[in-house]
């Protein structure tokens, strides 16, 4: 009896919004079957439940890590990680986000898809202040773009980040709004040298710069390999005869442009080697502030592997025991 009660009572609560008269208020007038009323419980059912896991997982999803380390996180910078699934720091990032957005000046030193380019965008992002910028050398235009998408989402407008690559040169006026500026070292430097006929624009943004990041260091700032006898003298006169790499020409238009004091750069690679970051501390000695005169700069790796005695790994190729002559004379 209840059970037609209801159905009576939502006969008419339909026949309300119907037209009198019309063959829909007669469908609506006839009480719905039992069949059917179970079939919208289980379908409210199976709404209310993926609503409780889509609420469950975004608080999942929540940045809650992100904002222990970096608390002054935008809403807009949270969504962003929220929306790529980003809940909490790779080692990474948890040992370079305090360090980069302190503002020092350090080398990543982590594997390939670690999460570097987070790991140094979102500080030094967050360090900008008004008219600052930042610029972010890239040894390939398809890494400098890919740095770009990812700087796009960290800051408020996208036109923010500009791009200086092959086939893609920003107008004055949008270098000179930007805060980001993503380049691969080749173009930007021929970019400089035509700065004359842009109006010295080019002088001006290296000026406004707060943070400069070398991505693959490896790459931007290769060493000239030899072997044989003598070979620590060869090597020192192949790199003197050999021609500045466009990176290293690129630091130097900076440091003959930039006058700030508290210069912060960042260094990020997968390899990080020896000769590299001997040669970035050359490069370096030569800004005429002394800026990176007195220290070299301090290596950055997870945790994990930062406590390790790197010395006692063995991380070159191993000669198979079996094989008894593997060097011939040339």
């Amino acid at each position: 009896a209840d059970g037609r009660k209801r159905h009576r009572l939502i006969a008419v609560a339909v026949d309300c919004h119907a037209a009198p008269h019309s063959p829909r208020a007669a469908v609506d007038r006839q009480p719905p079957t039992d069949e059917s009323a179970a079939m919208a419980a289980v379908r409210w059912m199976v709404i209310m439940a993926a609503l409780y896991h889509s609420a469950v997982l975004a608080a999942m999803c929540r940045p809650t890590e992100f904002l222990q380390l970096v608390p002054h996180l935008t809403p807009q910078v949270q969504s962003v990680l929220q929306d790529r699934g980003i809940s909490s720091p790779t080692p990474i990032q948890r040992a370079a986000l305090p360090r980069v957005l302190n503002g020092e000046s350090v080398v990543l030193h982590a594997e390939t898809g670690s999460g570097k380019s987070l790991a140094f965008l979102l500080p030094a992002i967050l360090r900008l202040g008004e008219g600052e910028k930042m610029l972010v050398v890239a040894p390939t235009r398809e890494l400098a773009v890919q740095l770009a998408n990812e700087a796009a989402g960290l800051v408020t407008d996208p036109s923010e980040v500009q791009i200086i690559a092959i086939g893609a040169t920003p107008l004055p006026q949008a270098l000179l709004d930007a805060r980001v500026i993503c380049c691969t070292a080749p173009e930007m430097v021929a970019l400089i040298d035509l700065s004359a006929e842009t109006e010295g624009v080019l002088t001006e943004v290296l000026s406004r710069l707060r943070v400069v990041v070398l991505d693959e260091l490896d790459s931007l700032l290769p060493i000239e390999t030899v072997y044989g006898p003598r070979a620590a003298e060869r090597k020192r006169s192949a790199n003197k005869q050999r021609p500045e790499p466009p990176a290293q020409q690129l630091l130097r238009a900076v440091f003959e442009s930039n006058m700030e004091p508290q210069l912060q750069l960042v260094a990020a690679s997968a390899t990080v080697s020896r000769p590299s970051r001997l040669k970035l501390e050359r490069v370096l000695r030569r800004d005429p502030l002394g800026r990176w005169f007195t220290s070299s700069l301090p290596i950055v790796r997870p945790a994990e592997i930062a406590n390790l005695d790197l010395s006692t790994i063995s991380r070159a190729v191993v000669i198979p025991s079996g094989v008894r002559h593997y060097y011939v004379r040339m």
